[in-house]
């Protein structure tokens, strides 16, 4: 409390001088006696909505000649620089302004004008300029007609069978763009039915704005007063028509169906060999010929992964996929595909050179933690962890990749007993390059990325004093791509904890009843479903990563009884979303993430109550380098209940629960390069929280269950900076954060400034970003 007055003084303080400087503008660099520009402003005057002026004045602004747009930067709260201003000079302006105008008329705005000033400020020896231009854009004109007029009659029949995915709509804004994307799809289109000389010079896209009938002379008076009318309509709402026709009718081999002669494939090349060089053992598959020297590859492997098939017509499309199915195999380290034209006038021949990578390899890695037990905190631990791996690429000759991991480690306490954790994992994942299916998939083709997953993981963990766990683990799934789009599904994900509780465990739970649902020896038999989309702005500026999860267990597998012994089959459903939002800039980016979870128990336990919790290994849980980095791992909540901060039998433990709920703001920049390192830093503000669905009646879990009229309450606030080592191929992060509201002590202050003190920061050790 006493820090709080002094705290918000400074806040105010911060607040006053920026509304103060807010309109404070410092020019440095510019040239001395010389009128420089310190200002360009645009001014749309039209009935446009928010969104259409916004958008149109930032396509006007990127049309300024260089010369008239200048770099603001901000040093202070509220102090803006404005660095090297260039000279003013009216030729800039008349540029910017033919700019303008030739964008407004490729926007269907033909009547549009553009006008421009200037003004001169002198302040002491700087001669500031501030450039106006004003934009009266008028109407916009609309597509009326659209027609194909293809003087070949097999790319007239194709475009107009195909017409319905045309990107050109009647009483849509005209646009130059549109035309060009409907072009675009017309070529892909043709490219696509064999054409395969044909490019988008072959096309071109005429629009005609003029009423021609109203010049016909054999119409009488009346039907031109009629059409008159109808013109003058059209001024108040000015219409395009367009016409796509071939430029060139002559160009006869343009317009030619190709179909492919010859597919030869090189699978097993040395980056610096010559295909054309060598001996090689040839076989014929499926009319493909396959030319090996090393046999690394089953040759019908190598077949199934081309689309490309003699006798074919040639698809652009299918030359495509070729390409990425074996881009995406993991197995090359570079392919090329060469289309040769014959001598025959209509045909192709298909050349595939593949580069393999070696086939195996070994890993072996270090790793470090810092206080992250796995399950019980027994204070700060330190973890030390030794990793092997094997990996092959080339599983069978057909690019199956296997992946084997052993990892070892311990976890140790500066205190009286010094190695509190002992654990030992194996884990092996097989990953097919195909979908192994006991049934077909029509339009697999479409599809990129395909894969058949099977994993297997044992784990050993002996947590002194505490708990000995054995698990089992095993699942198969499929994953695919299409796009942007990923998705992934296990019908089947089997999890088996065998758990021997010891004497500190059986008193913790008389402590924490609720914990006693979660820790118990259990099955888990479910469904896993998981999908990303990933958006990419133009030149990576910005970037969108949505994630979300699904997973159920024991709706399927729970009407067996011999599986449901005991009652040991965990019954739930859990669903969480993760979402990232980037916006990168030349030295530094703002990345945005937002994440809910929810876990739903629905199973009864061998006594015949209901399960009230998810089971430890599935729960939700706040704190650590990743997570709201002012508190410890598993260290944040219950909800806003103080019984884990203050009651002295459950202070420490850790937090587990069915609810979670949290927000990240991350501003990351540079600082230096040193000796070849990287030094980068970043501000950052966490909050969340996690929460149980319900206290199951228990006065000790009050305000511990997630209620949305409380929610403000129960959120918890941290920030703080953090030092980045970059090395490349990985990140070392220390992150220090303070608790800015802690919801534990929510009655005093609503928890904000709650024991907030300079040393009183939590440190986090992280590798690689946090998210």
């Amino acid at each position: 409390m006493l820090l709080r007055q002094p705290v918000t003084r400074l806040l105010l303080l911060c607040i006053g001088l920026t509304a103060i400087n807010s309109g404070c503008v410092v020019p440095k660099g510019y040239q001395k006696n010389k009128p420089f520009v310190f200002s360009t402003n645009i001014t749309i005057q039209s009935k446009l909505t928010a969104s259409e002026r916004l958008d149109l004045k930032t396509k006007l602004e990127n049309q300024l000649d260089d010369s008239l747009k200048t770099t603001i930067r901000t040093s202070f709260p509220g102090i803006k620089v404005l660095s090297k201003p260039p000279a003013f000079d009216t030729v800039s302006a008349i540029r910017s302004k033919d700019f303008m105008v030739n964008l407004l008329h490729s926007l269907g705005y033909y009547k549009a004008t553009v006008s421009w000033d200037s003004s001169l400020t002198l302040r002491k020896n700087q001669q500031r300029v501030k450039v106006n231009f004003t934009v009266l854009p008028g109407k916009s004109y609309k597509f009326d007609s659209i027609t194909y007029r293809l003087e070949d009659t097999a790319l007239q029949l194709l475009a107009r069978a195909r017409s319905r995915n045309s990107l050109l709509k009647k009483g849509q804004p005209y646009s130059i763009e549109i035309i060009s994307a409907e072009l675009d799809r017309l070529v892909e289109l043709f490219r696509n039915n064999g054409y395969y000389k044909f490019t988008r010079e072959d096309l071109i896209g005429e629009r005609d704005t003029v009423f021609f009938a109203l010049i016909n002379p054999s119409l009488d008076p009346f039907e031109q007063l009629k059409l008159l009318q109808e013109a003058q309509k059209r001024q108040e709402n000015p219409t395009m028509d367009v016409v796509i026709h071939l430029r060139n009718p002559e160009a006869v081999s343009h317009f030619r169906k190709y179909f492919i002669r010859h597919v030869n494939i090189y699978p097993d090349l040395d980056l610096i060999e010559d295909s054309t060089a060598g001996a090689f053992d040839s076989v014929v598959v499926r009319g493909v010929n396959i030319h090996s020297k090393h046999h690394k590859f089953k040759p019908e492997f190598i077949v199934s992964q081309t689309l490309l098939r003699p006798g074919e017509v040639y698809r652009q499309r299918n030359s495509t996929r070729t390409y990425n199915n074996f881009t995406q195999l993991n197995t090359f380290t570079q392919s090329s595909i060469d289309i040769i034209e014959t001598k025959d006038s209509s045909s192709l021949d298909v050349l595939i050179k593949l580069y393999p990578l070696i086939k195996q390899n070994i890993s072996v890695t270090l790793d470090a933690s810092y206080n992250t037990g796995d399950i019980i905190a027994t204070g700060n631990l330190f973890g030390v962890g030794l990793n092997f791996g094997l990996n092959n690429r080339n599983v069978g000759k057909q690019a199956i990749q296997s992946s084997t991991n052993l990892r070892t480690g311990v976890e140790i306490n500066l205190g009286d007993k010094f190695i509190q954790t002992l654990q030992t994992s194996l884990s092996h994942t097989i990953s097919f390059p195909k979908f192994i299916l006991p049934f077909k998939i029509k339009n697999l083709d479409s599809l990129r990325s395909q894969h058949t997953l099977l994993n297997f993981n044992g784990a050993y963990t002996d947590r002194r004093d505490f708990y000995l766990i054995r698990s089992l683990n095993a699942s198969f799934g499929y994953q695919w791509a299409r796009r942007r789009h990923t998705w992934y599904y296990s019908p089947l994900n089997v999890e088996y904890v065998l758990l021997d509780r010891r004497p500190k465990l059986d008193s913790i739970l008389k402590i924490v009843p609720n914990l006693k649902f979660s820790f118990n020896t259990g099955l888990v038999i479910s469904q896993v479903f998981g999908y990303n989309y990933i958006q990419t702005g133009r030149n990576g500026a910005k970037k969108n990563d949505v994630r979300v999860g699904l997973e159920e267990s024991g709706g399927l597998f729970g009407i067996f009884k011999n599986v449901d012994k005991d009652a040991n089959l965990y019954r739930f459903v859990k669903v969480d979303v993760d979402y990232k939002h980037y916006i990168n800039y030349a030295k530094s980016a703002l990345v945005l993430r937002a994440y809910a979870g929810v876990g739903i128990p629905y199973g009864k336990n061998s006594d015949g109550t209901n399960e009230s919790q998810l089971p430890f290994f599935k729960s939700f849980y706040a704190g650590g380098p990743y997570s709201m980095r002012a508190w410890q791992v598993r260290q944040l909540g219950i909800g806003s209940s103080r019984y884990f901060d203050t009651a002295s039998q459950a202070k420490g433990l850790d937090r587990f629960g069915d609810i979670q709920l949290e927000g990240n703001v991350e501003y990351r920049f540079n600082l230096a390069t040193i000796f070849g390192v990287k030094f980068k830093s970043a501000l950052f503000t966490d909050f969340g929280n996690i929460w149980y669905r319900n206290t199951q009646s228990n006065i000790d879990y009050k305000d511990s269950d997630f209620r949305l009229n409380k929610l403000y309450k129960d959120i918890a606030v941290g920030a703080g900076t953090s030092l980045r080592l970059d090395f490349d191929y990985f990140l070392i992060r220390l992150d220090w954060a303070y608790k800015l509201k802690n919801p534990a002590y929510a009655d005093i202050n609503n928890g904000w400034w709650h024991d907030l003190e300079l040393a009183k920061g939590q440190f986090q050790l992280g590798i690689n970003y946090p998210f």
